[in-house]
């Protein structure tokens, strides 16, 4: 799609050809895989905009961040729905929609949180139609508190009965939607951990090392499970499961306590 269709539906308010746009690049781990970069999706957008003679004020970008994962949650698009509460920029621009979000509902959802602070948001793969029609019909505002609310009830549901409430850490996996330990992983972070208190091992040298990204390593050092097994939402410990790194065993050693696996009551 050309973008002269989807400056249509832009806010109308704005003076033509002062938008301020921000660039917005997701990737997850499986994206990388396949060698999809951030940088692809940026060097296809920041041409367009300079063409437009649009603002670009800011490339934002989130990796190894999935795609169906809550935006607020999102490092990046965070900064994005602050700099829209502060009026900072008008359109927030994708290579594709999936950028976004892979589902449709949130994908409605995010879009319609953006609209509300009177912020587009544009995809290379957007046509007029759609665009219009996402709005209008299938996200109206009775479907969107509806799609908050569900999300509210699994979210709970999930707590109580101790299931995966989001994709699980690197070095965890969901068997019959509980997190236990991959333990095709478990050695990598022990390694990690220890290297984690070597002075002079910089975060890009553990990147190279163990063929990460900066952004993963920095996840798996500051995330509590793997030392105290501690399942967070939103800043509270939900449940508990085995740690990786048990404290008062020796290298090597498997705890003894816990069986590998099992689900540990936190209440």
């Amino acid at each position: 799609m050309v973008f002269e269709e989807i400056e249509e539906n832009a806010d109308k308010n704005q003076e033509l050809g002062k938008k301020r746009v921000v660039i917005y690049a997701r990737v997850s781990t499986k994206d990388q895989e396949k060698k999809k970069t951030v940088d692809t999706q940026v060097d296809l957008l920041t041409p367009i905009i300079r063409t437009e003679g649009y603002e670009h004020v800011d490339t934002i970008k989130d990796e190894d961040v999935s795609g169906d994962s809550d935006p607020e949650k999102r490092p990046g698009f965070s900064r994005i729905i602050e700099m829209a509460d502060r009026r900072e920029i008008d359109e927030v621009w994708v290579s594709t929609r999936d950028r976004i979000a892979r589902n449709v509902d949130l994908m409605g959802y995010i879009r319609t949180i953006l609209d509300r602070k009177s912020v587009a948001v544009m995809a290379l793969d957007d046509s007029k139609e759609k665009y219009l029609d996402k709005f209008k019909d299938v996200l109206s505002e009775m479907e969107l508190d509806k799609y908050r609310q569900k999300r509210l009830e699994g979210i709970e549901r999930a707590q109580r009965e101790k299931r995966t409430l989001q994709r699980p850490p690197f070095g965890y996996i969901s068997v019959d939607r509980k997190l236990v330990i991959d333990e095709t992983k478990r050695g990598i972070i022990k390694a990690l951990f220890r290297d984690f208190d070597i002075p002079l091992m910089s975060l890009k040298k553990l990147a190279d090392k163990y063929d990460m990204s900066r952004s993963m390593i920095q996840r798996i050092r500051s995330n509590p499970i793997y030392t105290t097994g501690e399942v967070r939402w939103q800043g509270k410990v939900v449940y508990k499961i085995e740690p990786i790194i048990s404290e008062g065993t020796e290298e090597g050693e498997e705890t003894e306590i816990l069986e590998k696996g099992t689900q540990v009551t936190l209440f």
